[in-house]
């Protein structure tokens, strides 16, 4: 079964268009959605219970805005809750930027074996439109510096929300990091999480991918000093090895 997992911060203007994209392909995989509405001021949630007519669907809130990646772990989280080990957890934009058309190719790759498939502006045929230049700068920069740093050379975009995920491999990941499986509160967690699944043995392929950000209604969610610092962070805590998965204890292995 195929669970998409949906972070939303203030989203009530983009989700109805979502929603009723996804409508029919969920319909069609028997998939389930949950929505996970990060402390939302503008009827996030309630936007989405409307299609609950629509679609197999769950909504978890957070009762304060908590960032994308307290979200995406509360929704990992959630479906982890009802998941077979090889079922699929689909998490993605709320804001129509992700191209729902990939999904069939992510999938595809899925099914053949790899733990983590991603959509990949920067892979060839991928593109970003409509963004800011220095966003892109920067997004580049970052990919360019955890693909070093990480030694996932090979692919080319790093900081994704659109992925799907084996969800076996995310159990074990939560297993062996406890509830520090997703440290990283803001948009700084799509690395992180990558790179904990790659360093524990994850198959990853990636999907080329057009990311239009005239889909997309709002501001961007994303401050630039508070993201700057948390790839900092994140860079300093794989250098010292805290990325990698935390050793198991004499105690443990007596038990």
């Amino acid at each position: 079964m195929i669970r998409f997992v949906i972070p939303a911060y203030n989203e009530a203007e983009n989700l109805p268009r979502l929603l009723d994209d996804l409508a029919p392909r969920a319909r069609a995989l028997g998939a389930r959605v949950i929505i996970v509405d990060d402390g939302s001021t503008d009827g996030t949630g309630e936007v989405a219970q409307r299609h609950r007519d629509d679609l197999h669907l769950a909504v978890v809130r957070h009762e304060r805005n908590r960032g994308l990646g307290t979200a995406l772990n509360s929704g990992i989280r959630a479906a982890l809750g009802e998941s077979s080990d090889d079922d699929a957890i689909v998490t993605m934009e709320a804001d129509n930027t992700s191209d729902l058309d990939d999904l069939p190719r992510m999938i595809e790759l899925f099914e053949q074996g790899y733990d983590v498939v991603l959509a990949s502006v920067y892979a060839p045929g991928g593109a970003i439109l409509g963004i800011a230049p220095w966003r892109l700068w920067a997004s580049k920069a970052v990919s360019g510096t955890f693909r070093r740093l990480g030694g996932l050379e090979d692919i080319k975009t790093l900081s994704s929300l659109y992925r799907v995920y084996r969800a076996g491999t995310l159990r074990r990941a939560a297993e062996t990091y406890g509830y520090l499986l997703v440290r990283e509160p803001g948009f700084a967690a799509n690395v992180e999480l990558l790179l904990k699944l790659y360093n524990a043995g994850a198959k990853v392929a990636e999907v080329p991918t057009i990311n239009d950000w005239s889909r997309r209604k709002g501001q961007s969610k994303m401050s630039l000093k508070p993201t700057v610092l948390a790839y900092g962070r994140l860079a300093a805590a794989h250098l010292v090895g805290r990325i990698q998965p935390p050793p198991i204890s004499p105690l443990s292995e007596d038990e």
